[in-house]
């Protein structure tokens, strides 16, 4: 089939593809969206799990720009799956963007062409295979859109619904009255819990590591109340990338034990009370870098959620009086009434750590003490984040290098979001950037708005070929590992290092010195003239 040209190619539809989509078509360049979902949502097309929601509250889970946010009306503080769907469908709609998409299409591969300086890229999906080409490569996959399934032995053996909380079906899954088991405790596991354990005959959940959850504060809200806060809505949107995560509040800057006992105390109910993550973003600027801190913050939040479990056993497995890790070093999540699932009968703790999980049977799941029969199994085993959106698709570089074999010995990004031997490939909320400690939608339009600019200043200056140096992206990396060194998150083993995937290198894959300050050194790269890039036109004699 005919390759169909492009000024850029965007790979994925959720918040990073849909801003790159509106502001390079301002620019007047002809674009083309590939995304595998049948709409607009990205990870939210795909996370409709029961329960589902995102954990950042409104009105900073949305575009700032004001021709979407004046046009549309939130209901509850923290959307569910089904309404964060429907707003992507409104964007789609007010923008008329479908029109530059091709949706139901997974792109297999992209490859660079050194002699024109573009992009091949290859997709399939329910209309066949599609080719086309851009002189621009903008991967907005996210951070988290690969699932990870561990291997279990005869897991493909049970007999009942199995199932990956990140791919859900459509049609949803019967739990109610069922027997029903759930691998893993991670924020996709917490919300599943809290939703299936009111109405399943029997919830048995499989647990490694103790979900570190924080008390959401959801409530609802109207139209009226929305009302009254447009006015400084606009206000809020300019605050965010100030902010060390990108949220509308920020760290106390100043250390914690500067204050007496009686008022830290005083300071952790005072956030814990406004729910989200108050409590831990908006906490004392030390609690990720000192121990003494970090120390006391847990202390209070066990305190907090063993007064809500009843049962000793199961109280010290999920708040146990030593820490399992630092508090806030692995994400935790928001949950409504996660803790008291935990006092119902019908609800049964496994700690896998004293219980190994031996094997999947037909019937369930077998322990190194036990065997479990179920109805349905949940695997909530969590993604593998950072990387997984780049190395399922075939994505070559100079020389034909894949960008797995780029990246095999650690990953190497310049700004965290370029990467050397791969010219004129662009991504946002990926590896080395503020991603897991930045709120979606600030990291996006942070990092989306330094790309469509710089994409603009090759194109007003005949620049064909972009491409990080080594040793630019060898000098960015070391800096967001001295970063992160300085902090206390090399101390929990969790995804935020890689080590929820088996064979993964361990390391930093999130900048960690704040979003402010981010935004300040990737301002500085276009002040200085670009200094980490080569640049290049095309050998004429090949076109």
């Amino acid at each position: 089939m005919a390759e169909e040209k492009y000024d850029a190619v965007i790979v994925g539809g959720g918040f990073g593809g849909i801003y790159h989509l509106i502001h390079l078509r301002k620019l007047g360049l002809n674009c083309k969206l590939i995304e595998a979902g049948s709409d607009f949502g990205g990870t939210w097309y795909w996370n409709r799990y029961p329960g589902a929601r995102v954990d950042s509250d409104i009105p900073i889970y949305e575009f700032s720009l004001p021709e979407l946010w004046k046009g549309w009306t939130w209901t509850e503080r923290f959307p569910g799956w089904k309404e964060l769907q429907a707003y992507f469908a409104y964007v789609g709609d007010k923008l008329d963007l479908r029109k530059h998409c091709r949706f139901d299409s997974t792109v297999k591969s992209a490859h660079w062409d050194d002699d024109l300086h573009i992009w091949h890229v290859t997709s399939d999906g329910k209309e066949g295979l599609y080719k086309a080409s851009g002189r621009h490569l903008i991967v907005c996959t996210g951070f988290a859109s690969k699932p990870y399934i561990p291997e279990l032995k005869g897991l493909g053996t049970f007999q009942g619904p199995c199932v990956h909380t990140g791919r859900w079906p459509k049609e949803g899954i019967e739990t109610t009255g069922k027997k029903v088991g759930i691998i893993g405790t991670g924020a996709s596991g917490v919300q599943v819990i809290q939703e299936i354990g009111p109405h399943a005959q029997h919830l048995t959940i499989f647990q490694r590591t103790p979900n570190l959850a924080l008390a959401m504060g959801q409530y609802s809200v109207n139209e009226q109340v929305q009302a009254h806060f447009r006015p400084v809505y606009e206000q809020i949107y300019q605050k965010l990338p100030t902010t060390f995560g990108g949220l509308q509040f920020d760290f106390i800057h100043r250390p914690a034990m500067g204050d007496t006992a009686e008022q830290r105390e005083a300071v952790f109910q005072e956030l814990w009370s406004l729910g989200g993550f108050q409590f831990w973003l908006g906490n004392y600027e030390d609690i990720i870098i000192d121990k003494a801190c970090n120390d006391e913050v847990y202390a209070f939040w066990r305190k907090k959620v063993c007064e809500r479990v009843k049962d000793p056993k199961k109280r010290e497995l999920l708040a146990p009086l030593v820490p399992p890790h630092p508090f806030g070093c692995k994400r935790p999540c928001l949950e409504q009434y996660f803790y008291e699932i935990f006092n119902q009968d019908n609800v049964d703790l496994v700690d896998i750590n004293a219980s190994p999980i031996l094997e999947i049977t037909p019937k369930g799941v077998r322990t190194t003490k036990e065997e479990y029969e179920f109805d349905v199994l949940v695997l909530a085993t969590g993604f593998d984040t950072y990387v997984g959106g780049f190395t399922q698709m075939d994505l070559r570089g100079l020389n034909g290098q894949t960008i797995r074999d780029h990246w095999e010995d650690g990953v190497t990004t310049y700004l965290g979001m370029t990467t050397d031997n791969f010219p004129n490939l662009y991504f946002v909320y990926g590896p080395q950037g503020p991603t897991a400690f930045c709120n979606g939608p600030t990291c996006v339009e942070l990092q989306g708005s330094w790309i469509v600019s710089t994409i603009d200043y090759l194109r007003q200056n005949g620049i064909t070929k972009f491409n990080p140096t080594v040793q630019a992206a060898r000098a960015y990396k070391k800096h967001n590992n001295e970063l992160s060194d300085a902090t206390l998150l090399s101390k929990a083993k969790s995804w935020y290092m890689g080590a929820n995937i088996p064979g993964k290198k361990l390391e930093a894959y999130n900048y960690t010195g704040g979003v402010a300050r981010y935004k300040l050194e990737i301002a500085e790269e276009i002040e200085r003239g670009y200094p980490g890039f080569e640049r290049g036109a095309p050998n004429r004699s090949k076109l």
